[in-house]
């Protein structure tokens, strides 16, 4: 590894006799543990997830612009709560996913900043989450020697607790701070996972009782703590939303309002997951094939697509720079309803539950009415706001669920389109890059196809790889979903920020493959620990 300008390596200098316990972990405190490396020797802080250990302070001597690194202990370390003494709010930082074989630290890079000799890093532990930190140095800046080619679209489904509970509205945003050093372009912001605003709406229709979800039991207790705080954001009247479109355009990010395009009420465990638009108007509901329900509403109907309308002019409102439409979480849109069997006899003079589901007139019609859903939104937002599609690998799915994306461009109502690598029921499928491109090719339709999902892919090289080859096609740029989720570990991070051009992604593979970012611990409390230490944990 590079050596440093700066070094801190001895947390008993910053902690009181009442913050440590050099025995065992107690409640209230940091337990300390002095440790030794090749290159050199300290004392570490740890907490279990339990001890709700004090905040820590140290101060930087450094004056001028430097690179700040942490040390995290591997396999322990889920994650640490970091600041500045200046910055708005704390952030989160974990080490990558990639265990090295041996007990480590691993050196995780945390930001570049400016210092005057004066400023605090503050570190604190999340309320039941593991924390162990080992040393922080600073090294000087690396120059930047890649221009930039490509836009980077990231999206954050805007779950109120993927991030632990937020201390306040400023914490429930600071993603999107952290974010702004990936240098993406466009950010997507979830502002309604069931079809129901995360906000303090307007519309009586949109509005959900978090307090009222509460007296339910939930499938687990992240769940519960998601409507825990969006019942404390409701009775405080917090825009969180509103917050981080703010946060998003300070930082030079463009953001969307992103909404997945379905009202509807999750079967059983996950029911408590769901729309009162959905439970009070079962007449507008999706009617499969065989007369079956399906349990979303259907975009057959105007009453359904002008909710949709409601979500995203309000985003603007809020602050949202465009309308994000997800249809790659929902589907489908549009059934065997009775407004679709009138339109389908109308033009064939047929019943439509006589032809195959792929029959190309059966998803004609049903294209009509999701093509209809977009003019109206055009309308409702005007020409000047930008409008992003999120649709599936290929033309043949796109068409089974109703998405005429070759209408939509020739009738100029999205502006930017992101195949996304799924199927027809989400399985993974590989995005027919040749033919979006030609579709979109001297349109004016930016495309940004999607990489993938950190959910169900976790070999960063494979998303370069694709990249890559993405980019032997007049493409505009990439998309990563989660992109701003805490779950980018610091290969991830290394993926993303080199999506800016060829040279910078093959570059990026390299390093990714020889990642060299540890160091090992040589001895713990002066025993060894990566020798003869083999089945003496659980």
């Amino acid at each position: 590894m590079k050596q440093w300008e700066w070094l801190f390596n001895d947390f008993s200098t910053v902690l009181t006799e009442k913050e440590i316990s050099t025995g065992t972990s107690k409640q209230g405190v940091w337990q300390l543990v002095d440790y030794t490396t090749e290159d050199f020797s300290g004392k570490l802080i740890l907490a279990q997830p339990s001890s709700n250990a004090p905040e820590v302070k140290i101060k930087v001597p450094l004056k001028g612009t430097y690179s700040i690194y942490l040390g995290l202990f591997q396999n322990f370390c889920d994650r640490i709560k970091v600041k500045l003494s200046d910055d708005i709010v704390f952030e989160r930082l974990q080490h990558s996913s990639k265990i090295f074989k041996n007990q480590a630290f691993e050196e995780v890079y945390w930001k570049t900043a400016n210092f005057d000799g004066e400023k605090y890093i503050i570190i604190r532990q999340e309320t039941g989450i593991r924390a162990s930190i080992g040393y922080i140095l600073a090294r000087k800046p690396e120059e930047k020697k890649h221009k930039k080619k490509f836009l980077i679209h990231l999206t954050d489904d805007g779950f109120p607790s993927n991030y632990g509970i937020p201390e306040n509205i400023d914490d429930a945003c600071w993603n999107i701070i952290a974010c702004s050093r990936l240098n993406p372009d466009y950010v997507s912001r979830g502002i309604n996972p069931t079809g129901m605003a995360d906000y303090p709406t307007r519309h009586k229709s949109l509005r959900r009782d978090p307090e009222k979800l509460l007296s339910t039991e939930f499938p687990a207790e992240i769940y519960r703590q998601c409507f825990q705080v969006l019942a404390k954001f409701f009775r405080e009247n917090q825009n969180v939303h509103a917050r981080y479109f703010e946060f998003a355009k300070n930082t030079g990010i463009t953001p969307f309002a992103y909404c997945r395009m379905a009202l509807y009420r999750a079967n059983p465990p996950w029911d408590c997951f769901g729309s009162d638009f959905y439970d009070n108007h079962p007449e507008f509901r999706c009617v499969d094939i065989d007369g079956i329900s399906v349990n979303r509403l259907s975009f057959a109907y105007p009453e359904v697509r002008q909710e949709f309308i409601k979500l995203f002019t309000e985003g603007i409102e809020m602050g949202a720079m465009g309308a994000s439409n997800c249809f790659v979480r929902g589907f489908p849109f549009v059934c065997y309803e009775e407004p679709v069997k009138k339109r389908f006899h109308q033009l064939y003079g047929e019943d439509i539950t006589k032809f195959p589901e792929t029959e190309p007139a059966v998803m004609k019609v049903k294209s009509e009415f999701v093509t209809q859903y977009l003019r109206e939104l055009r309308q409702a937002l005007g020409k000047d706001t930008t409008i992003l599609a999120i649709v599936h690998a290929n033309e043949e799915i796109c068409l089974y669920y109703g998405l005429d994306i070759k209408t939509w461009i020739d009738e100029k109502l999205i502006d930017i389109l992101c195949p996304y690598t799924w199927g027809y029921e989400g399985e993974p499928v590989e995005i027919d890059i040749k033919y979006f491109s030609e579709l979109t090719k001297n349109t004016g339709v930016k495309l940004l196809p999607f990489l993938g999902s950190l959910y169900n892919e976790k070999d960063p090289v494979s998303y370069l790889q694709r990249a890559l080859n993405f980019s032997k096609y007049p493409i505009d740029g990439f998309s990563f979903w989660d992109g701003v989720d805490n779950r980018i570990d610091p290969i991830f991070q290394t993926v993303i920020e080199s999506l800016i051009s060829e040279d910078a992604m093959k570059e990026a593979v390299e390093k990714i493959r020889n990642w060299d970012k540890y160091r090992v611990v040589i001895t713990l409390q002066g025993t060894k620990v990566n020798k003869h230490n083999y089945g003496l944990s659980m």
